[in-house]
């Protein structure tokens, strides 16, 4: 493996300073992947990695209305609040989307319990 000079050295820094990703660094410099995200964890551990991933369909206000509607009693279930959501947001929307930002928020699943009754003999 061939050593990476000082002057490319400080190009690769500061283009991550400047807040590129390694894949960006690696093709305008041609260096590899493995040697950028080596220098950045010795020279620059605290800068943030790229998150990765896609932005979610639905925004916490989106989220805290979902539980709203459950929680006052205009939707029972997941289905029905994305009924509702898919109007608000303008895109399709998933029940199991709206389900896994529910029980993200903190909300959890709970069967419903039969009202007895009994009766006088």
């Amino acid at each position: 493996m061939k050593a990476v000079s000082s002057t490319q050295n400080k190009l690769i820094l500061s283009l991550l300073d400047s807040g590129l990703s390694g894949h960006e660094i690696s093709s305008q410099t041609g260096v590899s992947n493995a040697t950028i995200s080596r220098l950045h964890s010795r020279h620059h551990p605290y800068l943030k990695k790229a998150q990765g991933g896609h932005p979610s369909k639905l925004s916490d206000q989106n989220i805290h209305y979902a539980l709203r509607l459950i929680g006052t009693g205009k939707a029972e279930n997941a289905v029905q609040v994305t009924k509702t959501l898919s109007n608000i947001v303008n895109e399709p929307l998933s029940a199991q989307t709206v389900r896994n930002g529910i029980k993200k928020a903190g909300m959890k699943a709970v069967v419903k319990k039969k009202a007895t009754t009994y009766q006088e003999t």
